[in-house]
């Protein structure tokens, strides 16, 4: 268990980074809209959200993927 504890977790900043900055304008604009924050933000980097910020955009896409998949399970 200790081993566990102490293994090192793998550096993905990299990998978010470069998710973020590959999805196409319009999802990051419809994001950022979902969890209140101002479309014109869309342009910065995902460094640049605090943690609080983040985990807004996170939750808000889950919401999201929650409703589109009730809505393909309805047809």
């Amino acid at each position: 268990m200790s081993l566990l504890r102490n293994r090192q977790r793998p550096n993905l900043q990299t990998g978010i980074a470069y998710s973020w900055a590959a999805m196409p304008r319009p999802v990051r604009r419809h994001i950022l809209t979902l969890a209140g924050f101002s479309a014109d933000r869309w342009e910065c980097p995902i460094h640049s959200f605090t943690e609080a910020e983040r985990l807004a955009m996170r939750h808000a896409v889950l919401r999201a993927i929650t409703t589109y998949e009730r809505a393909l399970n309805a047809v």
